[in-house]
């Protein structure tokens, strides 16, 4: 099953992306995608004339009934044949069927709660925000051409938290952009099932917290009509929406001692929102470690559980050398996640960075036994067999790509990463894969 991102401040600020006019609230695409692209690159380099297309898309692979707790919220059957539907929409990028399996209005009714929004106007106010969920930019749009262009959007496990059954997706982005885990709450919604809510790691919060915010932003700007039904910490952003929107702007360009400067004029209570406190993190790493862990404190400070801020740090934890720290936070998130062979191909890219050659090979080994299907951990297996010379090994893992994923690995002679193989014996008695075709292998 392949899907892809919702939209974060973090990821917002990176991409540069159009801002929906919400601001600080993000449009719905990229919410908290987790940049280690130096990590990956290092740890996948791909033949040079490797089409973007070449990856056919794995198709969903359907939940192991026996390795997730028993349900007892809503039926397994009724879970595993929305999941196969869910699937089979993204697989064959069918947005409006995607669309179909999210309660947008159910979403959009807990987001706008206590907003006094005037009769004659609700309902246009509210079909925006609906409407942008049928576009290529929105949320939905974006998970579609992710999934269809390379990236991946994996099944992790069904699971119950407190009163809500949950499915637990991994979401890696194509050409190693980031990666993230999006928890989706299901619930039955008349006779189907449908998400309800999905908590993205990579933000810190529910999806409906990130539409809210939109939406009291985007509302600030109709009218103080428009706020008196909101109180307390939704107020002051309502009041603040203006210096909000500046200072995503700032984010956007980056400005990053812009961002800061503007970060201490919001309300304290402003300041505590976590799209916010996100904001000021990915602008301190910009700035130097003390300030980056400052801003980090105050994260962990608001929320002990938080993994957005630790996910956005990885980025800079391995470019400045802070393996530790990189290897503590992937821990923690795998702990958190219940386990995922695809962290430790994030582990593995550490380890190549570190020119831990033999580490890397156990950690990927390792996850390639517990998931044949992680093409990432195939690719990563290459780039360590030619790293250690293992030339018989790297072919293994090329032929592996071909026949089982379509991989065209193209002309390896124009990528310098595979000099030293191509003059090798094993090089010269290869017959190398041809292009690969969608549902068929060939090599020749």
């Amino acid at each position: 099953m392949r899907i892809e991102r919702l939209v974060d401040s973090v990821a917002f600020v990176r991409t540069g992306r159009a801002k929906l006019a919400f601001a600080l609230a993000l449009p719905l695409a990229f919410v908290g995608l987790v940049d280690i692209a130096s990590a990956q690159q290092k740890a996948k380099p791909k033949a040079a004339t490797k089409p973007a297309s070449a990856v056919e898309a794995a198709p969903a692979k359907a939940p192991d009934p026996d390795a997730d707790e028993d349900l007892t919220l809503l039926a397994r059957e009724d879970v595993l044949s929305f999941l196969e539907s869910l699937g089979n929409a993204v697989d064959e990028g069918k947005l409006a069927d995607f669309n179909r399996h999210i309660d947008w209005d159910g979403l959009s009714a807990t987001s706008s709660r206590g907003f006094q929004i005037p009769t004659k106007s609700k309902g246009k106010f509210l079909s925006e925000f609906r409407a942008a969920q049928d576009q290529d930019s929105g949320f939905s749009g974006q998970v579609i051409r992710s999934a269809t262009t390379g990236g991946s959007y994996t099944l992790v496990k069904i699971h119950e938290v407190g009163n809500d059954t949950r499915a637990l997706f991994r979401m890696v982005l194509p050409d190693d952009a980031g990666f993230n885990y999006h928890d989706y709450v299901l619930k039955r919604v008349g006779d189907a099932v449908k998400v309800a809510d999905i908590y993205i790691y990579g933000s810190g919060e529910l999806l409906t917290s990130t539409m809210r915010r939109a939406m009291i932003i985007s509302a600030a700007t109709q009218g103080p009509e428009w706020l008196k039904g909101l109180t307390g910490r939704d107020l002051d952003m309502a009041k603040a929406a203006k210096i909000v929107r500046e200072y995503s702007d700032l984010a956007a360009k980056p400005d990053a001692e812009g961002v800061l400067a503007l970060y201490a004029k919001l309300p304290k209570s402003v300041q505590g929102e976590k799209g916010v406190l996100l904001v000021r993190l990915y602008a301190s790493t910009l700035i130097d470690e003390a300030t980056q862990a400052k801003a980090m404190a105050d994260i962990r400070k608001a929320d002990s559980k938080d993994f957005a801020g630790d996910m956005q740090c990885l980025s800079s934890y391995l470019s400045s050398q802070r393996y530790d720290e990189f290897q503590k936070v992937v821990s923690r998130l795998n702990k958190a996640v219940g386990g995922d062979p695809y962290l430790n191909v994030v582990l593995a890219g550490m380890r190549v960075e570190q020119q831990e050659y033999a580490a890397a090979r156990k950690l990927l080994e390792a996850a390639v036994e517990a998931d044949e299907t992680l093409i990432d951990a195939w690719w990563s297996l290459v780039t360590v067999s030619l790293r250690e010379k293992k030339f018989d090994k790297a072919i293994e893992c090329l032929d592996k790509l071909a026949t089982d994923f379509n991989v065209d690995v193209g002309d390896v002679t124009r990528n310098p990463e595979y000099a030293d193989f191509v003059k090798s014996k094993e090089y010269s008695k290869w017959k190398k894969p041809s292009v690969a075709k969608k549902g068929e292998t060939t090599i020749r």
